[in-house]
């Protein structure tokens, strides 16, 4: 691979890096949305089915931003593997630039302990804040 291919994929990714941390604001942004919408229907009397609706959408709203940001992880780990065979000079596969995206993955696990890490990061309170609070509270009220 020549020296300015590199450098381009390199560059995509970092672009393509920033993008996917940026995802993660989005998602910060659909759950403040999900917080107002909710104090929203506190204060006008919006009926328990139509709040707990909207926040069941956003929520999944929110997991449909995640599938966009896992699918740009996919194509960094393709721009990884490029990078990763020609960078034959450093022989310690972690420590090579650049392979983030492709050390996660190699370590990710099989379907059933995936879907138990999934349940248990789901309630955690990064993420079970604030759709867990929000519909208590609008099933309370």
């Amino acid at each position: 691979m020549t020296t300015d291919s590199n450098k381009l994929l390199v560059e995509q990714w970092q672009t393509l890096h920033n993008n996917h941390e940026n995802y993660e604001n989005y998602a910060l942004i659909i759950k403040l949305i999900a917080t107002a919408i909710t104090m929203f229907a506190f204060t006008f009397s919006v009926a328990t089915f139509v709040a707990l609706l909207i926040l069941a959408t956003l929520w999944l709203q929110e997991g449909i931003w995640k599938t966009f940001q896992q699918r740009t992880a996919n194509a960094i780990i393709e721009i990884e593997d490029r990078l990763d065979l020609h960078n034959d000079e450093q022989s310690n596969e972690l420590m090579k630039p650049y392979l983030l995206y492709k050390q996660w993955q190699a370590n990710r696990p099989a379907a059933k302990t995936l879907i138990a890490e999934y349940v248990s990061n789901s309630l955690k309170p990064t993420v079970l804040y604030p759709y867990f609070p929000l519909m208590l509270v609008v099933l309370i009220f």
